[in-house]
């Protein structure tokens, strides 16, 4: 009898012990263990600051501690990898250039990974207004007299990127086939790199957020000549847009966006996507984000994947038509 009564607290035990341990009880308890957030740029970067800010909410929001992980390197292929080959348990995340979704596929084969297949969106996190700049010795102080500037001048004026396939070689392909001017193509690693050659004047123009730009144009070191939104930024209230400046929409912008690993519970998806949003509608960080150029608003999953795919078919024919390749 006793033998009995043990055997059936032991088969008691048993199923508590499986049902805990099973993977719906394991998402109704998450998260239970830290949250890695994979940055891949360097410390400092825009992206990474804005990592550390959002998971700073959102960690208060799920009860959980966020660590945020810098993986730079090969135009965001390295950190991007390093998610993909995470475990779809929801305690990895990636927070990365929307762009890189689209143009790493089209740029570098083979490719560890394929950004469709390999990854789900979670959400948006801010929108990047990228502006045109020059280095204050160019003698121009708008949009249409810098490309009549340029244009007498085929394959002098340089413009620094961070390297081919960048959001900023983008913007410069698409100022030569929006103008018909040809610049001289200088490539750097990041923007952190291309600010001192402006500075300096081993570079004449390049495209980069406002936050970076700002102090030297305050200073009258650079100018902003024209920024690629829709609307002109409370930041920079008399810079015009692309299309007001030139009639066209030559400058792409981007946003900073939310990732996991497919397969990754969408449960604990959902939860994570309804965290990011509160905290992104917070007033202290909406006026922080705009304060630096960016507009912090959160999205659905599939309303990020229709602007990814938007990204795909216009640098899809870009990429085409101006034959962009990595050497």
């Amino acid at each position: 009898m006793r033998l009995n009564l043990f055997q059936r607290a032991c088969g008691v035990l048993i199923a508590a012990v499986s049902v805990l341990s099973s993977p719906a009880c394991a998402q109704a308890n998450w998260p239970t263990r830290p949250i890695r957030i994979v940055v891949p740029y360097p410390p400092g970067t825009g992206p990474d600051v804005m990592a550390r800010l959002v998971t700073e909410g959102v960690g208060k929001e799920l009860h959980a501690t966020f660590v945020v992980e810098n993986k730079p390197g090969a135009n965001a292929i390295i950190g991007t990898h390093e998610v993909v080959k995470s475990p779809a348990d929801g305690y990895t995340f990636l927070l990365v250039d929307r762009l890189t979704l689209t143009v790493n596929p089209l740029l570098y084969q083979p490719l560890p990974y394929d950004p469709k297949r390999d990854l789900v969106s979670v959400s948006n996190i801010a929108h990047v207004n990228l502006y045109l700049v020059v280095n204050a010795q160019v003698p121009a102080n708008d949009f249409k007299s810098f490309v009549a500037y340029a244009k007498t001048r085929p394959g002098e004026v340089s413009f620094g990127t961070g390297g081919v396939g960048s959001v900023m070689h983008l913007n410069m392909e698409l100022l030569e086939a929006g103008t018909g001017v040809q610049f001289l193509h200088v490539p750097y690693k990041a923007l952190a790199e291309v600010i001192p050659a402006m500075l300096g004047n081993q570079v004449q123009a390049t495209s980069g957020g406002v936050e970076a730009m700002l102090p030297h144009v305050q200073k009258g070191s650079l100018k902003l000549l024209a920024v690629g939104a829709s609307a002109r930024a409370a930041v920079a209230p008399t810079v015009p847009t692309i299309t007001e400046a030139g009639g066209s929409d030559m400058l792409l912008s981007t946003a900073y966006t939310f990732h996991a690993k497919a397969g990754t519970p969408p449960e604990i998806l959902a939860r994570m996507n309804a965290a990011v949003a509160k905290v992104l509608s917070q007033p202290d960080l909406q006026a922080w984000a705009t304060a630096r150029g960016l507009r912090a608003v959160a999205s659905k999953p599939l309303e990020l994947d229709a602007q990814i795919a938007i990204d795909g078919e216009r640098i899809g024919r870009l990429v085409r038509e101006r034959g962009i390749k990595v050497q």
